[in-house]
């Protein structure tokens, strides 16, 4: 049974069904690439597009037995799970967003109610304790922590690996909560 057997959609259902994982290689490669390309337009962002046309694809596989597409609908069945994935991260997203406002206000409510000029104190002492970092450990953590960058963008800025952002990172994160821990 060849690749050229695969053009017949409905046998193609039957041999995923099967578990033929030359099947699934021959989907994969028919449609991956065009599904990030619309899961990029939908999201805007192409590693979010790449992971969700991922976990279509294992949803499709890991529910290959029970698949049920009707005649010539395979590539629109594939979009929608896409389409379905990508919905429910957006939720979940909103979910984490509201949760951690919510703290965020409490937090808020909470440092109101505390004494401010003990509040400005401690704040004038975590940003002496950031200017007291090793210069390239101060930069990195500037760039996480206040500009937001991941890793890996820092890690391109700075033209330095993943590991050394990270051992920055703990390294500040170390001598800040020791520092701090004794102030506070």
């Amino acid at each position: 049974m060849g690749q050229k057997s695969f053009t017949n959609e409905t046998y193609l259902i039957e041999q995923l069904q099967n578990g033929c994982k030359e099947a699934y290689a021959h989907l994969f490669g028919l449609y991956h690439r065009e599904l990030c390309n619309y899961m990029t337009a939908i999201s805007g962002n192409q590693k979010a597009a790449e992971d969700i046309a991922q976990q279509t694809f294992i949803k499709i596989w890991d529910n290959r037995r029970k698949l049920s597409v009707s005649e010539n609908k395979l590539k629109r069945y594939l979009f929608k799970i896409a389409y379905n994935l990508f919905i429910d991260s957006q939720r979940k997203k909103k979910k984490e967003f509201q949760l951690l406002e919510k703290l965020k206000d409490e937090a808020y409510l909470e440092m109101a109610e505390t004494d401010s000029s003990l509040f400005e104190e401690r704040l004038k002492k975590v940003e002496q304790e950031i200017d007291n970092l090793p210069e390239q450990c101060k930069k990195v953590f500037i760039m996480s922590k206040r500009e937001g960058l991941k890793y890996r963008e820092i890690s391109e800025q700075l033209q330095i690996s993943i590991k050394t952002v990270e051992v920055h990172m703990a390294k500040a994160m170390k001598r800040l909560r020791a520092q701090l821990t004794v102030f506070l």
